[in-house]
């Protein structure tokens, strides 16, 4: 048997396909972080990142948002934009300072 179709949503250049969806009541941080280069910059990005597919499991769903231009960033330097998200606030605070602590501020030049 052939699928049934699904309804289809346009949201902006993102096309949307109704099938199913779960969405969660979470809190979020933004944080910018910037380096010296794009190597540095993926390094601590990647690491920041890194055990963070879903709420569901560790301590937070993590993920970039977009990668910044150095005409974009704070201090002039290549950047990019990281979402955070927790369950509770204090879960959340709580995996943004030990990523932050372990992964960014660890990294060579990363600025955040």
């Amino acid at each position: 048997m052939f699928p049934v179709a699904k309804a289809v949503i346009h949201l902006g250049s993102t096309e949307i396909i109704d099938t199913f969806a779960e969405a969660f009541r979470l809190r979020f941080a933004r944080l910018v972080v910037t380096a010296h280069d794009t190597s540095w910059l993926e390094a601590g990005v990647q690491s920041f990142c890194g055990y963070a597919t879903s709420v569901i499991g560790c301590d937070a769903e993590v993920g970039v948002e977009r990668f910044i231009s150095p005409d974009e960033s704070p201090d002039g330097r290549p950047g990019a934009s990281i979402l955070a998200f927790a369950f509770t606030t204090d879960s959340l605070a709580e995996a943004v300072a030990n990523r932050t602590g372990q992964c960014l501020l660890t990294c060579p030049t990363t600025a955040v």
